[in-house]
């Protein structure tokens, strides 16, 4: 049987009206389907992008070094109701340790480092009676070992890094001996040494990277022998720790001829 003319006309009614809204509807679903899409894609290749640009890439050569110099003055002053007497001591302290790199991997670098540090001391004493011992030699410590390091680059000029580095290394300390402030007693001494160092970098340009650090984590082992020294000829002294401040501060600068 047909439908009434009545029924037929409330069809053709509601068909009109509902399926246009659906089409449109549908249309407006996939458009903005399409537009997140597209942005997600480039999101995603920008990340990519400046993920490749900020990394430093397997195969990257890395010649630097890093400096550092401090000084440290303790005053101290004393009067007995008749004289004044003074103590002054003035520690300085320059740093200095090069190093050639190459990077396993993107971000990574193995390579050989070498350290130089020099110690200087002057006492400075006022007072009736009192003189200054001279000025001794400056105490030293040469090192030499392999180290890793990783850049974690923040951005395409700025990163962080850590270094841990272990090694031989070789000491000369004077002092004068307890029982006289004539007698100069020379110790100097072998062993090896362990450290980590966490900084900063900045690149100002792909091949040339800025970096400071203000200490780190090191262990320490030497064996010393001693010059005219009454107490013993030989000792062996080891220690751990962490030094971090300002007189720990350094300055570095490496180039990247690869990059």
């Amino acid at each position: 049987m047909g439908n009434s003319p009545g029924h037929q006309a409330l069809e053709q009614l509601t068909g009109q009206a509902s399926l246009p809204d659906f089409n449109a509807l549908l249309h407006l679903s996939f458009s903005f389907m399409n537009k997140q899409l597209l942005i997600f894609t480039l999101l995603g290749g920008a990340s990519t992008i400046a993920q490749a640009q900020s990394a430093i890439s397997a195969g990257t050569i890395s010649l630097g070094g890093n400096i550092g110099y401090s000084r440290n003055t303790h005053y101290s002053e004393f009067n007995n109701g008749y004289n004044t007497y003074t103590d002054e001591t003035a520690n300085s302290e320059f740093r200095f340790s090069p190093s050639v790199g190459y990077f396993i991997a993107d971000n990574l670098a193995i390579g050989l480092g070498l350290g130089y540090s020099a110690q200087s001391s002057k006492i400075t004493r006022t007072g009736p009676g009192r003189n200054s011992p001279d000025p001794l030699d400056a105490s030293t410590t040469f090192s030499v070992g392999p180290y890793a390091e990783y850049y974690k680059m923040l951005s395409d000029q700025f990163g962080l890094t850590g270094r841990l580095g272990v090694g031989y290394q070789r000491t000369f300390q004077p002092y004068y001996s307890g029982s006289s402030a004539n007698i100069v007693v020379e110790a100097k001494g072998n062993g090896f040494y362990a450290g980590f160092a966490p900084g900063v970098v900045f690149f100002p340009i792909p091949k040339f990277g800025i970096s400071a650090s203000i200490g780190g984590l090191y262990y320490s082992r030497v064996s010393t022998t001693r010059s005219n020294d009454a107490e013993g000829v030989s000792s062996h002294s080891s220690g751990f720790g962490a030094r971090f401040g300002i007189d720990q501060l350094m300055f570095g600068g490496t180039f990247f001829p690869g990059r």
